[in-house]
């Protein structure tokens, strides 16, 4: 993996970088995050008090051609699994959409990628300030780069009642640790971890089912030391501490670079 910090001659050093992570940066990062994606879920009706049965994270994206909403293929083969078995509500956020099956682009089982149409109309029903990714198209980043990840996982959402859920976002600001044609991966790594970092480090055995389908974003800089950020991956992979005697501590997310500005996937 290449270098961790900044070059020499860089404007801004890894003590200052350390500062202005541990401030009011680290707000406009997960601000950012926050705006381009919602939890997907559903809720078993033929019971007296209606529960979620899964949940999931649905990215936003504004491409030349039009609003798509991405996710991780196993987030809707699940959601289709659950709804022949009995009835369900699904909703995106706190939206009911009772046709999202109707609105799927593509889905590729191999990269476990799924693209979803979405409209104005519904973008704006969501109810919260919402800004989807527009800069296209995705960018992977470099190993050893700035990249930012969010999800909803299912440990941190509460329903206070029938039918209404408050979900907690999850969110990493960390480096790429390894980056192949296909794939991004992030590493727990607590030895990087601030002392007084806003976002802290998840504990050990965080349970992050729910994440699948959340973005991973890259920053970029130019050579005159201005940044962006750009879409890079779909978190698909991420730690099984339930059904698993052994995880790695890492999560792995799917190039974005594979989705058309149509919403097809590349095989």
């Amino acid at each position: 993996m290449k270098e961790r910090f900044p070059p020499e001659g860089h404007p801004i050093s890894a003590q200052k970088a350390k500062e202005l992570l541990a401030g009011n940066l680290v707000d406009a990062y997960r601000n950012i995050l926050k705006g381009c994606c919602i939890p997907i879920y559903w809720f078993r009706l033929n019971a007296k008090n209606p529960e979620i049965l899964h949940n999931g994270t649905l990215t936003l994206v504004r491409t030349p051609k039009g609003l798509l909403g991405i996710t991780a293929a196993h987030v809707l083969q699940t959601y289709k699994s659950d709804s022949d078995k009995e009835p369900t509500r699904l909703q995106l956020d706190n939206e009911v959409v009772d046709d999202l099956l109707g609105r799927v682009i593509d889905v590729s089982d191999k990269l476990d990628l799924a693209t979803i149409a979405i409209d104005e109309g519904l973008l704006n029903s969501f109810g919260k300030a919402i800004t989807p990714l527009n800069s296209w198209p995705p960018q992977p980043p470099e190993e050893g780069k700035g990249i930012m990840i969010a999800g909803y996982p299912a440990i941190e959402r509460l329903q206070p009642e029938s039918l209404k859920v408050n979900f907690g976002l999850f969110t990493v600001l960390g480096m790429a640790r390894v980056v192949t044609e296909t794939q991004i991966t992030w590493l727990v790594e607590p030895e990087y971890q601030l002392e007084n970092a806003k976002i802290k480090a998840p504990p050990s055995n965080y349970n992050l089912g729910g994440v699948s389908g959340g973005p991973l974003i890259s920053w970029f800089e130019s050579a005159n030391h201005v940044t962006h950020y750009r879409l890079s991956g779909i978190v698909t992979e991420h730690p099984d501490y339930e059904n698993s005697d052994f995880s790695i501590e890492r999560l792995i997310a799917i190039r974005a670079d594979v989705v058309r500005d149509n919403g097809t996937i590349r095989p």
